[in-house]
């Protein structure tokens, strides 16, 4: 790990200077409404993610991505590669999405409900319980490291493990089932790419929620970058009030004055940080808008009898020491970016649920076949033709053919049979007797029926002498 010692830069006021991009493993845990939030928000997304592979709408996992038969099943709706611009409207629908709360409270999805945040203080959490509080992990590890309790930190690291395990499992479960790769675990019958995958993503996770933590937000994730693009004046962010805070009590270097700010500099907003970083220096980009601060300082702050929000969740526009919240500003009707963000993302919803109740189960095709316009099959004239059939279902689906012109006859009328998610080319023949009246070409239909119902309706051109 990266040093835990706070460092000593400090500004021209003697205060000390934090820097965002030191790794600090020995996060506080806040208390408070926001994180009171952001477990209501990420609890139920850690329950989709590991009880996904295991609950089954239609026989089928709610998510499981079958690489063998190429197929992705989403909820109860199979997607084949065909789909593959139905599933685009989700992923615009969930990056629009992302954006308009990007423009309503800054990285607020990084903060609440990002898996790299949830897992980091999911780790975190268990850090606390096994090895105590800040104060005493730091303690501990001031010590030589042969003095240190080691119980502690086994017990850490193999819960951080079981955690990574279950993580990776769900990960492969997506591909095998969750029944699936239990079955092949129980019975020793794992194949060695499924155990390649389980290390992998098991290791990953270990590293990236135990180890690198705010690493990945700092210095691999893009959208810290960019964000800053998709904000506006009005959009919400974890602010520092300067005005009330300043002059900190606890700095020797002022003099006593009548005016002396409600921060104390108890370093608490520092220590529960996620990212590490001081939000009294003013916005940074490595904010995640997690809110913990604002618990910790509101905790200072009722302790103190001082009114709480010092820092708080606010567009930063007024700067008076109450810093009242103006709605009115905050509307989508006077902020058409949010509009845009709002509509683009309604759009890419309505498209794919059209897209998706209007997906045919089944889809066929009509061709000629190259060669004479007709021929003479024993006493009929016939045109060759091939039938594509392609089965978008679950299940082995059977058709059968019936023309619906009244001196044509499609020859093979035996059902055909095809299985799920497979193609078939099926050469037909449709005969007219040698007194039929057709003379030229003429237009025909040919109906496709699937269990009684007519599932496509085929259009087609028959030529005779």
């Amino acid at each position: 790990m990266s040093s835990l010692i706070p460092t000593t830069q400090v500004d021209e006021q003697d205060r000390p200077i934090v820097d965002a991009t030191r790794h600090n493993a020995a996060v506080r845990l806040a208390t408070g409404k926001f994180q009171i939030i952001r477990r209501l928000t990420s609890a139920p997304l850690i329950l989709l993610f590991l009880l996904a592979p295991w609950l089954t709408i239609n026989g089928a996992p709610i998510l499981w991505m079958d690489l063998d038969h190429h197929v992705l099943h989403l909820f109860g709706i199979v997607f084949w590669p065909d789909d593959l611009l139905i599933l685009t409207w989700v992923a615009m629908a969930s990056a629009f999405g992302l954006f308009a709360a990007a423009n309503i409270a800054g990285r607020v999805w990084c903060g609440f409900s990002c898996p790299q945040t949830v897992w980091s203080m999911m780790f975190t959490w268990v850090e606390e319980k096994t090895q105590g509080s800040r104060n005493k992990r730091l303690k501990e590890m001031g010590k030589p490291l042969l003095n240190r309790n080691w119980l502690p930190l086994i017990l850490k690291h193999s819960i951080w493990l079981l955690l990574a395990f279950v993580t990776g499992f769900t990960f492969v479960a997506y591909f095998k089932t969750g029944f699936g790769l239990w079955q092949q675990i129980i019975t020793a019958n794992v194949q060695s790419e499924v155990i390649f995958w389980l290390g992998f993503f098991s290791i990953l996770t270990y590293i990236n929620a135990g180890w690198l933590r705010e690493q990945v937000c700092l210095h691999m994730c893009p959208y810290a970058r960019f964000q800053s693009v998709m904000v506006d004046k009005q959009t919400l962010k974890v602010n520092y009030n300067n005005t009330r805070g300043e002059p900190r009590k606890h700095n020797n270097t002022h003099p006593l004055s009548n005016k002396q700010g409600d921060c104390i500099d108890c370093q608490l907003c520092v220590q529960v940080c996620p990212v590490g970083i001081d939000i009294r220096q003013g916005l940074q980009y490595a904010c995640i808008d997690c809110g913990a601060c604002i618990d910790a300082c509101d905790g200072i702050m009722t302790s103190i009898n001082k009114p709480i929000e010092l820092i708080d969740f606010s567009d930063g526009n007024t700067v008076t020491a109450k810093r009242p919240f103006n709605l009115r500003n905050w509307l989508p009707k006077q902020r058409p970016r949010l509009w845009g963000y709002l509509a683009a993302c309604l759009v890419a919803m309505v498209l794919f649920t059209a897209q998706v109740i209007l997906k045919d189960g089944f889809e066929f095709h009509l061709s000629r076949d190259r060669g004479p316009l007709y021929f003479y099959h024993q006493l009929n004239i016939s045109n060759a033709f091939t039938l594509n059939i392609q089965n978008r279902t679950t299940e082995k689906s059977s058709f059968t053919l019936e023309s619906t012109h009244p001196h044509l006859v499609v020859a093979n009328t035996d059902a055909l049979a095809v299985l799920s998610g497979q193609k078939n080319s099926v050469s037909i023949r449709v005969d007219c007797d040698t007194d039929c009246p057709i003379k030229g070409k003429s237009p025909f239909q040919i109906n496709v029926l699937h269990q009684g119902k007519i599932e496509a309706k085929l259009e087609g051109t028959f030529f005779a002498p």
